[in-house]
């Protein structure tokens, strides 16, 4: 039986990829760049390798860290804004691993700040009980570090686990890190190669049926 379940953030609870895509282009657009970029291979990586990226391509004058704080507050405004829904299925997911007895908990590469104040606007902080963000530990993902961060604090081993994620990048840092991964096809990530998951599901309550799998096994 497993007893923790821990899901990435962006893409997975909510699908703010495209919410990252437009702030992304949007600052760019600030900084007078109207090039029509491809950024989906930034999807799972930690936003400062993206800017770090621009900044030496475009010569931007901000700092990566400058450019990341801007990009997480114009995710939450258009969140607040436009009344962004969580993902379809999540509530009917988390209502059965609570049925289960599963705790809950949450790895992601965006910033410490950022993640609390998603999990507060969907009045999700209570059921989250170990969240902790990419800027918590030395090495965001595809490295292991923020999932062994939260196993530490849950107090579980990595055998009794279970993740979820979006992107290549998560479930690369999932299997370092000893938990196998459940892989979520969001078609707003782009393509992601989830081929060393244990399954893949499009809704995120299909999740349960792998989770029943595996106790079966």
């Amino acid at each position: 039986m497993r007893k923790l379940f821990i899901f990435d953030l962006d893409g997975v609870i909510v699908n703010s990829e495209p919410l990252h895509e437009h702030a992304k282009k949007r600052i760019l657009s600030e900084e007078g760049i109207e090039e029509d970029l491809d950024l989906s291979w930034s999807v799972g990586q930690p936003s400062q390798i993206l800017w770090e990226t621009l900044i030496r391509r475009f010569g931007l004058k901000r700092t990566a860290r400058e450019l990341e704080d801007l990009q997480y507050a114009h995710i939450l405004e258009e969140i607040r804004e436009k009344r962004i829904p969580t993902t379809p299925g999540l509530e009917e997911l988390l209502s059965h691993l609570e049925s289960q007895g599963m705790r809950i908990g949450l790895a992601s590469s965006s910033d410490q700040a950022y993640v609390d104040a998603v999990l507060e606007h969907y009045r999700l902080s209570g059921t989250f009980r170990y969240a902790i963000g990419g800027d918590r530990v030395p090495r965001k993902k595809p490295a292991p570090d923020v999932y062994e961060a939260v196993l530490a604090q849950a107090k579980v081993l990595a055998s009794e686990a279970v993740a979820l994620e979006d992107s290549a990048a998560g479930s690369t840092a999932a299997q370092a890190a000893g938990i196998p991964c459940i892989g979520y096809i969001n078609p707003d990530s782009g393509a992601q190669d989830l081929s060393r998951c244990i399954g893949t599901i499009r809704h995120l309550e299909d999740a349960a049926a792998i989770l029943e799998e595996m106790d079966n096994l």
